[in-house]
This record gives structure tokens, sequence and C-alpha cells, in this order.
């Protein structure tokens, strides 16, 4: 059954049931998800009744706007980064005569849930997701790709505690030298809104901007107001720090290698220790056996794609 809560409108149309060759597969159980190019559904595998997030994208209405290549680009960025750490894990491709799917792992929730469930994070707790969404740019810009649509929905977090970064409809390469609009605005750096200059080429350095807006929002637990919208108590460094990250001047950002050498985000020994203790163990980790919140599954992140 399809959820019944309002629905944004989407160029991907619903569907009662997928098409072949899915629907001898997969049932759909509802949406998890409506952005404007596409629809993800949770659907269960009708064998082992396990779920998975399923994204759906119509190909007319993307090759009327010129911008299957695109959808092309999403799926072999993700196919290509299949084993990079704290990037989601793309499962399946099927291509139809009408659609593009896409099947991932579910998550419990983002960290935008996270936020709007239990306000402000401390700084050590900020930090700590900051790292691992860190990691993960490292493993894309390392291989030229930028992400262009950092932002706390896109940054899921599973039943173990580990985050990973989805969505990647925005995402090209640095040789790519694309300019113009894209991704959020409340996450976007200057050169990637409206009133860019034409010759604003995307570096990395977006993702940088977008990390440290992302970052801001964990601290406030809400959507950021701009880059000076910070709490009251914040410590000088980490306020000098989301200065630096969130700079005008993509110039004066710092990449992603050196961001993970500041002290604020180097992994504690201690927890490295935990970690391997845990593993060794096969114990759980603290966020394996939380409670549950009420959006126990959330798709791997595609709550506002494409927006």
């Amino acid at each position: 059954m399809l959820s019944a809560s309002p629905l944004k409108m989407s160029l991907t149309r619903l569907v009662a049931a997928l098409p072949e060759p899915l629907f001898s597969r997969y049932s759909i159980e509802r949406v998890l998800g409506v952005g404007a190019y596409a629809v993800v559904y949770q659907v269960r595998d009708k064998v082992t009744s396990e779920a998975f997030a399923l994204k759906m994208i119509e190909k007319e209405p993307m090759r009327i706007r010129l911008m299957l290549p695109q959808l092309a680009r999403e799926a072999s960025l993700l196919q290509a980064h299949a084993d990079t750490p704290h990037v989601v894990q793309l499962l399946e491709t099927t291509m139809t005569s009408t659609h593009m799917f896409l099947r991932f792992n579910l998550c419990q929730e983002s960290l935008e849930d996270m936020g709007n469930h239990h306000g402000p994070m401390p700084e050590e707790d900020a930090f700590r997701w900051l790292r691992q969404a860190c990691v993960g740019v490292q493993g894309l810009h390392a291989s030229g790709v930028i992400h262009r649509d950092l932002k706390p929905s896109n940054l899921l977090v599973d039943s173990e505690g580990m985050l990973s970064i989805c969505d990647f409809g925005w995402a090209c390469t640095e040789q790519d030298a694309l300019t113009g609009q894209c991704g959020t605005p409340d996450y976007a750096p200057p050169e990637t809104r409206g009133n860019a200059r034409p010759n604003d080429v995307h570096t990395t350095k977006v993702d940088i901007y977008s990390l440290g807006a992302c970052f801001q929002h964990l601290l406030l637990g809400r959507v950021p107001k701009g880059p000076k919208d910070l709490p009251k108590a914040l410590s000088p460094a980490t306020r000098e720090l989301l200065g630096e990250l969130m700079h005008a001047d993509p110039d004066e950002r710092p990449s992603i290698d050196e961001l993970l050498a500041r002290p604020q985000l180097a992994e504690n020994l201690v927890e490295q220790l935990l970690s391997t203790w845990r593993l060794f163990f096969d114990i759980p980790s603290l966020a394996a056996t939380r409670k549950p919140t009420k959006q126990e599954d959330l798709s791997c992140g595609f709550v506002g794609m494409m927006a």
C-alpha cells in the first residue's frame, strides 16, 4: 500500500505496481520519498521478504529536458564507488523502455531526521558524524567526483551507526568543469547559486562548503539561515573552522584531506580500539541498540532528492 501522506509533485508519476522484470520479484509497500525527478518506494522481495529502497525515474521527462546524460552519470558514478566507505551501495540497476530503477538497502534515518527528533547536537557528536561524511567525500574527491548536493537528508545512518552519502542526482566530475545552479540552496555555496558568475566552475570545494552547512545544521538542530547562523555557545575553534569551510571564496576553503587532518576530526584512538573490540567480539554498537524512531525504515536516502 502506498503512503497516504501528502506528496510533492514529481516528473516521475506514481505507479500502483512495478513493471516486469521487477514485478515478479518485488512488491511495492509504500512511498518513501518524492523528488522533482524521481520517486522512491519501499519494496519487498517476494521470496526472501527482505525490504529495499527502489528509486524510480521516468525517462521521457528527462529526455525532454536533455537530462538523460545526468541520469546515466548518476548510475555510473554509483557503480564506480561500490566499495567506497560511507557511500551508499547501489545493489541493482534495471532499465525498461520507460523507466530506470536503482535498488539500495534501507537505512533507519537521515541526519536531518536525527536533528528533527533530538534537536541540536553537542559539538563532539556533530564532529563524529562530520568525520564519517568527510571520509565518504574523501573517497569521491580522490576519483575527481563532486557530489554537489550534500545535505543532512542525503546523509543516512544505518542500525550500526554508520553514515552513508546518497542521492547522486547532481553529481559530476571535476573534469566536467560544470557551471550554473545546482544542489539545495540552504547548503549550496555561492558559486552554485542563481547569482553565480558564468565563469564560476564547480570544483571539489563545492562539497567542502556543503559539509560546513551540514555540520552547522547538526549544531543548530534545524536548517541554517546562512553562514553566520550559529549557536551562541559554540567554541571559538569550531566557529573558526566553520568560517573556513563556508568561505565565499572556494580557494580559501580547505581540501577534504586538509579538513580530515584537523584535530577536531582526527579519529580518537580510544574510539578506534572500541570499534575493533566490538567487531572482534561481535558486540553491537550503541547506535545499534538504541530505541528505534517512528520512521524506522527510511530509504537509503532520497527523501529530498534532486529537489
